[in-house]
C-alpha cells in the first residue's frame, strides 16, 4: 500500500472507511496529535490551511503530521503492530 493508497482509501468518506474495524480501530489509536488531523482533514473535508486556524498550528505543522499520522495508519493496517507516535 502505498502513501496514495493510503490517502485514496481515507478519502472513501467516513461512512465506508469507519465499517472496516481494524482501520478503525487503528485510527482511534494514533496519538491525539494525529488522530485530530486525520478525523478533520479526511472525515470532515477540511483544508489544511483551515485545520492549521482551527489547531493554532502553522500549516507546515500540519502536513508534516498528517504525512506521521498516514505513515502510522498504513504501518497500523498493514501490519497489525502497535503505533508509536
Amino acid at each position: 500500500m502505498t502513501d496514495d493508497d493510503t490517502l485514496e482509501f481515507l478519502s472513501q468518506g467516513e461512512s465506508d472507511v469507519y465499517e472496516d474495524q481494524d482501520v478503525k480501530r487503528a485510527i482511534e489509536d494514533l496519538p491525539e496529535m494525529y488522530r485530530v488531523i486525520i478525523i478533520l482533514r479526511f472525515f470532515e473535508d477540511l483544508k489544511l490551511e483551515d485545520i492549521a486556524q482551527i489547531l493554532d498550528e502553522n500549516e507546515n505543522t500540519i502536513k508534516t503530521r498528517l504525512y506521521k499520522a498516514l505513515r502510522l495508519l498504513k504501518s497500523r493496517i498493514i501490519t497489525g503492530g502497535n503505533i508509536n507516535g
